[in-house]
């Protein structure tokens, strides 16, 4: 009984037509695209979509979704109304807890939007810790990352299609991504 093994390759892609082309090659070589897993921002989904419609299109967040924006909106407010009602008592007390709240805000605000999103979201697909580190780097100037997972006996051909022009730091793992 032999086990089969499966190898992941992975790799940003730098625009709309290397995609494209990437998505025809790797039919080509006998890899469908609904194998594919596309990780892209929230504003790229659509075109990603359209593009390869039979892939699995997983977003990326880049900040804070809506939902969050109205829960830090409401912690914010609630914070703002104590304080004011602090300063009616006590002026200094109150200025001091707004000054405090809204520098507080304002750094956890920074924080979050420099922590890498996309180095998480492919350690969560069990993807080793540098390959996520090096398509983070790439991941800011490129369209999407893509990761199709093949059999070994398709992986040269899947190999190949991931080493044309406008793809970027294509890697390969022996295993398959975790959802």
């Amino acid at each position: 009984m032999s086990i089969p093994c499966y190898y992941t390759i992975g790799a940003v892609v730098k625009d709309a037509r290397s995609l494209a082309d990437l998505g025809g090659r790797l039919d080509t070589a006998g890899v469908g695209s609904d194998s594919l897993v596309v990780l892209s921002r929230r504003r790229d989904q659509a075109l990603v979509r359209n593009i390869l419609p039979r892939a699995r299109v997983e977003k990326v967040e880049h900040g804070l979704t809506r939902m969050q924006w109205i829960e830090f909106a409401s912690a914010f407010l609630g914070v703002i109304s104590v304080s004011v009602l602090m300063g009616a008592v006590h002026l200094a007390t109150g200025i001091a807890v707004q000054t405090v709240m809204t520098v507080a805000a304002i750094v956890g605000l920074v924080i979050y939007h420099r922590r890498p999103q996309l180095a998480k979201k492919l350690a969560r697909m069990a993807l080793p810790e540098s390959f996520a580190q090096e398509w983070e780097e790439r991941f800011a100037s490129g369209l999407a990352v893509v990761l199709v997972t093949v059999r070994e006996e398709n992986f040269d051909a899947a190999q190949e299609a991931f080493l044309a022009e406008g793809i970027e730091a294509p890697l390969a793992v022996d295993r398959r991504p975790v959802f």
